[in-house]
């Protein structure tokens, strides 16, 4: 009798232990995403706290999302970094030249979410409004310069020219620089023909040195000695890496924003350069919210671009 008690005991525990419903770990099947990826399981609270500390960290950061892979004590290659994480990740800068003929596209780039500086022509309508509230809001002051392209194309007033001679050159620049405040560096507007020039070039580098201003060399012609004749007076400058809107296409500015993401990563920094039309605009509001977190490239104003070239770390390289 006792053994027959034992037998019908078992027989009720086997049927116990064989439900037809899934078990804590088992989660109902998930669509694939739209693109063609199965979709990550969501796993249930009582099932992560039952999991490995470092498996219920991992579950923790992703809002409950099981990713594919993941394992207690094996560290597979993440698909992205937290930027928020990363001490050193990459620095990207953004100038928008051509700046003061409208107050409304400037409004829009000094409202940009990030570091973005202003590049005002010397001579514009709405250039000293511009210049005081963009220093007001935090974002870089720059005069954009007018200078000789090898074209022939009419630079505007305020140009400077090849030929000039030197105090003309220099009183057309300190007439430019007071135009409107405050302005923290110069970069050229056009300038194909003139900074291929080094005496012209030393002359300005000689202006900016006693006032502490920064130059970016838009680099509209490979023969460009402005870099040169900055370093050699002194002169702290960066020089552009990607023109963001040769082709005003939203298609083609996304390429070269790519392009400039690309350099960041490869060399630690980059430079772009672009204008205010429209289109460009129109992608910086839509792409630069939240860049840092989606690219891991962090945008920052001109002057900590420069801050990172003149580290002495750097320096000393």
């Amino acid at each position: 009798m006792r053994y027959a008690l034992v037998w019908l005991l078992a027989l009720l525990l086997a049927a116990c232990g064989d439900s037809e419903s899934p078990s804590p770990d088992q989660s109902a099947e998930q669509p694939d995403s739209p693109a063609g990826i199965p979709a990550p399981r969501i796993t249930p609270p009582d099932v992560v706290a039952a999991r490995p500390f470092s498996e219920k960290l991992h579950i923790d950061h992703t809002g409950g999302v099981e990713t594919p892979g993941f394992s207690s004590g094996i560290i597979r290659e993440p698909a992205a970094v937290p930027a928020a994480l990363v001490d050193d990740r990459p620095q990207l800068a953004i100038v928008i030249d051509d700046v003061g003929h409208s107050y409304v596209q400037g409004r829009r780039i000094i409202d940009l979410p990030v570091p973005v500086a202003l590049a005002i022509l010397p001579q514009t309508h709405s250039a000293a409004r511009l210049a005081k509230e963009a220093h007001a809001q935090g974002q870089a002051v720059m005069l954009h310069l007018p200078m000789e392209n090898g074209a022939g194309l009419p630079i505007g007033p305020g140009g400077l020219y090849s030929g000039m001679p030197r105090e003309e050159l220099r009183a057309s620049l300190n007439d430019s620089l007071g135009r409107f405040a405050p302005i923290q560096g110069v970069n050229n507007h056009m300038g194909s023909r003139l900074t291929a020039e080094r005496a012209p070039m030393d002359w300005v580098m000689a202006e900016l040195q006693p006032r502490g201003l920064f130059f970016i060399d838009s680099r509209t012609t490979a023969q460009t000695q402005a870099a040169f004749a900055a370093d050699a007076a002194g002169v702290r400058n960066l020089s552009r890496d990607v023109f963001l809107d040769n082709q005003r296409e939203p298609e083609a500015i996304h390429r070269a924003f790519q392009r400039g993401l690309a350099l960041a990563r490869k060399n630690g920094s980059a430079l772009l350069i672009g204008h205010p039309y429209p289109q460009t605009l129109d992608y910086l509001e839509r792409w630069l919210p939240g860049l840092a977190d989606r690219e891991g490239v962090q945008v920052v104003s001109v002057q900590a671009l420069l801050e990172r070239k003149y580290a002495p770390a750097n320096i000393g390289d």
